[in-house]
């Protein structure tokens, strides 16, 4: 039923729709009633302290009017996802890579890494994606993906969804901890250490450590990460709970991989079909491993992320939750991270760009939330106050690096930091945003089986930027001051016991670009605006052995920015990019020792009006990035007495563009995974996984350049062993 209902733990019809509602990427727990192995069949309520991703009003799973997938730490592990890249990939329609300046970035329902907001543990940063890095996916209770615009919920940058990074921690029930080793292909380990530890009945500590490091399947980039959370729960009474937690991570790559570039087929010794152009170029096979960075190009970050969380019932009713929070972070980019073919020489054409960032964060964000009844009716409300300050310097340096040839015998070194080698620009700049949101959530039974949730938000940001051009000695600056309102209503019928109807419209506001690096011209447009219209099903067949879910969405993103027709010179605020799809998913225990879960999404996404530089019209392409088909299967097998079993990943991902032109098409790739697991009663589990199985030579991702793809990993194996205690 979708009566809201007033429990510490979901019923059990919340806890089969909710499998429902995030098949094939299912949570998995002891609490289940299905037990394969590692693969573990549940849906358990968040944490104590966590956030909820798709709403603060404590609903449960099927009293969501959105679509919410989720992969929990256990479903992690039994995929063998490493890290945040191959988790999103795992998520039905997304797909996901590492941009230059913004690795663990994707896209999703027709709209790239802009119109995506990047969360941790509930909460967003102003241009969130300069945070997002390819993360070790051990420190991780969870990874949630919210579908659609949640601009009501996290502010502007919202319209295609946000992704939630939620870390393990205290648990006052849990005693233990896990160990997990591994090593493989390219001279990759892995190494992680997680324990809690309740100290009293109200006191318990959590500590968890990852560390990896890897040669790279493609020369000379050699890369080591290390991330630490710690997190300390206090419950001193039944009404009071507080939890500090402090996270933080480190990554460190020697002369990172920045892809592979189109080259003339006559250029090329082993010439490929990947990429559709009318230019006669290809990708070569033969430059599969090789590296166009220079010698000494580096790419590093380190964050650190202090968080508290007070949550306080004041009675049966009423209660107050307050967050507050502070990030820190350092990022540095010396590389050539584009190339380009010269006809004349034979050479590679390099870029050379120095970019480091200093980012300082503080936020808060204060709700009360209200539990009882209107008009007769179960009624819930919850509003609040949020304020965020973004201190953010930026040293920038764009130039050019001595040519490569195809072979990279001598990649040479990154330039000195001069005017002579930095011709294309030197600025510092700083910035500094201030966001002040007021927000609200209600959500009532307008019957027993049906359930009307609607939420508004205002904010108030104000941006100041001042910088230096180094070359000129000119310092520069300007300020601006939006006031955007977004709202979402929803609804949810209850069709019969164990199957949700569902429909949403929502609204967002993005910024024409990042806040963080906007510049003079485009700090003259207002926000951008786009909604969307969601309406899905999800059911539980078959004593809750079969789960599905379908969804249908439509999303539009207005005032784009593009050309004036009758003055191409001009840029305007006229444009507009839409896309609309359905996505399906199910969940099946085939028979007691086989499980399948499935996905699917197809989509049509395009420029409805679009003109570039010289009144090109761009109005009926595809954006980059975006492939409108996609598909996942994966299938464990255990055998019957023995304490083995099988895994099956397939992952089919549609061609896709590199440019909004559409004159570079990769073409579409289909990637087959295995894995065998032996797990010897208390004796921990050792699991050898084969990736990409059949050495598929494929492109997953392309980065600024239109001609550069990102070439997938060839086949790797993979060994770790793991012990819960």
């Amino acid at each position: 039923m979708p009566s809201i209902r007033h429990h510490p733990k979901p019923s059990r019809l919340a806890l089969a729709c909710l499998a429902a509602a995030l098949a094939p990427q299912l949570a998995h727990a002891d609490a289940a009633a299905v037990d394969l192995d590692a693969v573990r069949v549940v849906a358990a309520p968040p944490p104590t302290g966590s956030v909820a991703t798709a709403s603060r009003l404590g609903l449960d799973p099927e009293e969501l009017p959105a679509t919410l997938d989720v992969l929990d730490r256990n479903d992690i592990q039994a995929r063998g996802l490493r890290d945040s890249v191959e988790a999103l990939r795992a998520m039905p329609g997304v797909m996901a890579g590492n941009l230059p300046g913004q690795p663990g970035v994707a896209s999703m329902r027709g709209f790239a890494s802009g119109a995506i907001s990047y969360l941790f543990d509930g909460v967003r940063l102003t241009s969130s994606g300069f945070s997002s890095r390819n993360w070790d996916s051990f420190n991780f209770e969870r990874i949630e993906v919210l579908k659609g615009p949640a601009s009501v919920l996290y502010g502007e940058g919202v319209l295609a969804g946000a992704i939630n990074y939620v870390p393990k921690s205290a648990q006052l029930d849990e005693r233990g901890g896990e160990l997990l080793l591994g090593y493989g292909s390219h001279g990759s380990a892995r190494l992680g250490l997680d324990g809690n530890l309740p100290l009293s009945e109200r006191l318990a500590i959590r500590a968890v450590l990852s560390a990896n490091r890897s040669d790279g399947h493609v020369d000379d980039t050699d890369s080591a990460a290390l991330a630490f959370s710690g997190s300390l729960l206090w419950r001193p009474s039944e009404r009071l709970s507080a939890t500090l937690a402090l996270d933080h991570q480190r990554d460190d790559f020697d002369t990172a991989y920045f892809g592979t570039p189109l080259v003339p087929r006559s250029a090329a010794s082993r010439p490929s079909d990947l990429v559709d152009n009318a230019f006669g170029l290809a990708i070569d096979r033969a430059a599969r491993e090789r590296n166009y960075n220079v010698g000494d190009g580096r790419m590093d970050a380190h964050s650190t992320w202090l968080r508290s969380r007070l949550d306080y019932r004041i009675d049966e009713r009423w209660s107050l939750s307050n967050e507050l929070s502070v990030y820190d972070a350092r990022r540095r980019w010396d590389n050539t991270e584009d190339f380009s073919y010269n006809a004349a020489s034979g050479l590679l054409d390099r870029s050379s760009a120095r970019i480091h960032h200093q980012q300082r964060v503080w936020s808060e964000r204060l709700s009360l939330r209200h539990d009882g009844r209107l008009g007769g009716r179960r009624h819930v409300f919850a509003a609040g106050l949020e304020y965020s300050d973004t201190d953010f310097f930026n040293r920038r340096r764009f130039g050019r690096a001595a040519p490569v040839d195809l072979a990279a015998h001598e990649r040479g070194e990154f330039p000195a930091d001069t005017a002579a080698n930095f011709r294309n620009g030197r600025n510092d700049f700083g910035t500094r945003v201030e966001v002040a949101a007021v927000f609200v959530e209600d959500a009532i039974n307008l019957s027993p089986r049906w359930l009307l949730v609607g939420g508004l938000r205002h904010e108030r940001i104000s941006l100041d930027r001042d910088g230096l051009d180094l070359d000129t000695g000119l310092r520069s600056g300007f300020r601006r001051r939006f006031n955007p309102t977004s709202w979402r209503l929803g609804s949810v019928f209850d069709l019969r016991p164990g199957t949700q109807l569902y429909a949403q419209y929502s609204n967002a506001v993005l910024p024409v670009s990042s806040f963080l690096t906007i510049n003079q011209r485009n700090n003259a447009f207002e926000l951008s605006e786009g909604d969307s219209i969601e309406v899905g099903l999800r059911t539980c067949l078959l004593d809750d052995r079969l789960q599905l879910t379908a969804a249908a969405y439509r999303l539009r993103q207005d005032d784009i920015l593009t050309r004036d027709p009758s003055q191409p010179a001009l840029t305007v605020q006229n444009g507009r990019q839409s896309s609309r799809g359905v996505e399906f998913s199910l969940s099946a225990q085939a028979t007691p020792r086989l499980r399948i879960d499935a996905s699917a999404s197809l989509l049509s996404a395009r420029f409805d009006r679009l003109l570039e530089s010289g009144g090109v019209d761009r109005s009926g392409k595809r954006p980059s990035n975006v492939p409108e088909r996609s598909a996942n299967l994966d299938a464990w097998y255990r055998l019957e007495g023995l304490p083995l079993s099988f895994g099956l990943g397939l992952r089919h991902v549609g061609d896709f563009y590199t440019d909004n032109a559409n004159a570079y098409r990769v073409r579409s790739h289909t990637v087959a995974d295995a894995s065998v697991a032996w797990e010897p009663s208390s004796a921990g589990r050792y699991s050898l996984r084969l990736r990409n199985l059949g050495n598929a030579f494929y492109a997953q991702w392309s980065g600024y350049s239109a001609t550069q793809v990102y070439l997938g990993a060839p086949r790797t194996l993979e060994l770790t062993y793991s012990h819960s205690f």
